[in-house]
């Protein structure tokens, strides 16, 4: 016996009353609780929807979608590690790191002028200007594509 497609709406309902929010994960645990509750069917076919449903969540124990989650952020946690520490090994490299040592002596050359808190006030100034008009145009984009696309998910490729 086959799922319907409301039957597998119910399960994407069923796995966010159960504090799955990301749909990444909530595809992979109603795939799972489909292929179980097909083969529950086969084995009993009298039993309704909501029996199966219930007897293949049972299977998860007490916790529930918990560990399925937890397992989920660590290997996503450890996926950002492994990113972030590649932005570390690069931020070290030759170019970045005499760029760093030339904006640093560059900035003290400045404060060593007579009227240096006016320019790097100046400067500041400009970049928060130039900041605030990033940001603006970040939120608007945003805000487009939330609008569009309701799904969240743990990875954004």
């Amino acid at each position: 016996m086959k799922l319907t497609e409301n039957q597998i709406d119910e399960l994407f309902k069923f796995t966010r009353k159960h504090y799955v929010y990301h749909y990444d994960v909530q595809s992979e645990l109603v795939d799972h609780l489909a292929n179980d509750i097909e083969e529950i069917w086969q084995e009993n076919s009298n039993l309704t929807f909501e029996q199966a449903r219930d007897s293949s969540f049972k299977k998860f124990g007490i916790f529930g979608f918990m560990n399925v989650v937890e397992a989920k952020q660590k290997q996503m946690n450890k996926r950002y590690l492994t990113i972030m520490w590649r932005f570390f090994r690069e931020w070290f490299s030759f170019p970045k790191l005499v760029t760093t040592l030339g904006v640093f002596l560059l900035f003290f050359c400045i404060l060593k002028m007579p009227y240096a808190k006016y320019i790097l006030l100046s400067l500041l100034f400009i970049l928060v200007v130039f900041d605030l008009r990033k940001q603006t145009i970040a939120r608007k984009s945003h805000k487009i594509k939330t609008i569009k696309k309701r799904k969240y998910f743990y990875w954004k490729k």
